[in-house]
């Protein structure tokens, strides 16, 4: 059973890559420090632990190889890869304290069912990484609709415009460009945007349908004389790796995506990568399987509908959600609420509450950040949403698993259909 914590959080940080040093950082401002960390990248593990790091931390290569007792850590972050969720989440699950999982739970329902299993009844609070249901922009949506302003909610059209080079850089030459290893893409980079709908409509879903493509990023649409690698290549092409990793290291920002391609980055190192890693790679040269677009359309038990669109070929933007009500329209992005009032035909903006538009800070809107802090607090004092939270994320993927099952068999498919004991084929 978790304890209530009067001290500043001591945490065990698995993966210490992007994400787990970005929930790290966001920690340390609330006086939380990292006393254990298992990442198998020495450069990763050395850059978390200098910067967040318990003199005396414990450090291991591997989860497995990473000695922790109940009352070494008052909090254990799992942020590895899609998946190698479920094995770590049920060994630190045995300390008793909460919890902060990496989305998505898992790779496959089957994982998701038996980690489920594996818990049990006496689990830990396990919050899920669904940051948007935490971000600012959130809570006052939620404040509106429950106030009646948009009356009842009859439709939502949400986009998710990932972005050209992101695209590229994560689900192209990335650690997500193959399902062999990541997740179907809307459970890797939507599975919280399904969370999020899902929060806000507050019905079961009933049917799901998704259909998608990789319609670009092929061998047939590579450019005559194009290379094998960017730093030999003479095509003009926007997704040249020099412009995205190398030009900015030039220029002194070595942030995100520079920060994930190495973990130290330098001019040097980078060229080094664009030489021998993935990241250095012709987008067209193959290897990569996650669609470049879906759609996905649900259908809730109140009737309510709502559509998914995620879109490589954008700029990389905030998300854009309308909600049609029965009393007004609302325009949603990561600043705030437009309301176009059916009442009096006037449009009125609601600002979002929350850190600057910089940094870390506005991660999702605020939402990583307000996600790191509710995690704390539920450390400092267990509560009932908390060890509900794991359930509720379970739902949310449920519906996401469903997706690519209708788009992989082109059917509309319930939910509920999904075993609860999925077998290890299934989604």
């Amino acid at each position: 059973m978790s304890r209530m914590v009067n001290h500043s959080p001591r945490l065990a940080v698995i993966g210490a890559g992007t994400r787990g040093y970005t929930y790290a950082h966001l920690a340390a401002e609330r006086g939380a420090e990292v006393v254990a960390v298992a990442e198998p990248d020495d450069r990763k593990l050395r850059r978390l632990l200098s910067s967040f790091g318990s003199a005396g931390a414990r450090q291991a290569k591997s989860w497995d190889a990473l000695e922790l007792d109940s009352g070494e850590v008052d909090g254990v972050i799992v942020a590895t890869m899609d998946d190698m969720h479920v094995d770590p989440t049920l060994r630190f699950a045995t300390l008793g304290v909460p919890m902060l999982l990496e989305k998505p739970i898992a790779r496959s329902w089957h994982d998701c069912c038996r980690l489920r299993s594996g818990l049990g009844d006496t689990a830990p609070p396990i919050l899920v990484a669904h940051v948007l249901r935490y971000a600012p922009y959130t809570a006052l949506l939620r404040s509106l609709i429950a106030d009646g302003a948009l009356g009842d909610i009859v439709s939502i059209h949400h986009l998710e415009p990932v972005g050209f080079w992101h695209f590229a850089h994560s689900f192209v030459r990335g650690n997500w460009h193959s399902t062999d290893t990541a997740a179907d893409f809307m459970v890797a980079k939507a599975c919280h945007d399904v969370d999020w709908i899902m929060h806000l409509v507050d019905s079961e879903c009933v049917a799901v349908s998704s259909f998608a493509s990789l319609s670009h990023f092929r061998p047939e649409s590579r450019p005559a004389g194009a290379a094998e690698r960017c730093i030999d290549c003479s095509v003009d092409c926007v997704y040249d790796a020099r412009r995205i990793y190398l030009d900015a290291a030039r220029a002194g920002d070595f942030s995100w995506p520079v920060e994930a391609i190495v973990a130290e980055p330098t001019v040097a190192s980078v060229m080094d990568a664009l030489e021998n890693s993935r990241y250095g790679r012709c987008v067209y040269a193959g290897g990569n399987d996650v669609p470049d677009t879906q759609v996905a359309s649900l259908l809730f038990a109140g009737g309510q509908t709502a559509t998914i669109t995620l879109s490589a070929f954008t700029e990389l933007r905030s998300r854009h959600t309308v909600i049609s009500g029965t009393r007004a329209e609302a325009a949603v992005t990561d600043t705030g609420v437009e309301l176009y009032s059916f009442a009096d035909r006037r449009r009125r903006f609601w600002a979002a509450d929350g850190p600057e538009r910089a940094g870390l800070n506005a991660s999702h809107g605020g939402g990583d950040r307000a996600l790191v802090h509710r995690y704390l607090d539920e450390i400092g004092e267990p509560t009932i949403e908390g060890r509900q939270a794991f359930g509720e994320a379970l739902r949310t993927h449920r519906v996401a698993f469903a997706i690519e099952e209708a788009r992989r068999h082109g059917t509309v498919t319930d939910p509920r259909d999904l075993p609860e004991n999925a077998p290890p084929d299934a989604a």
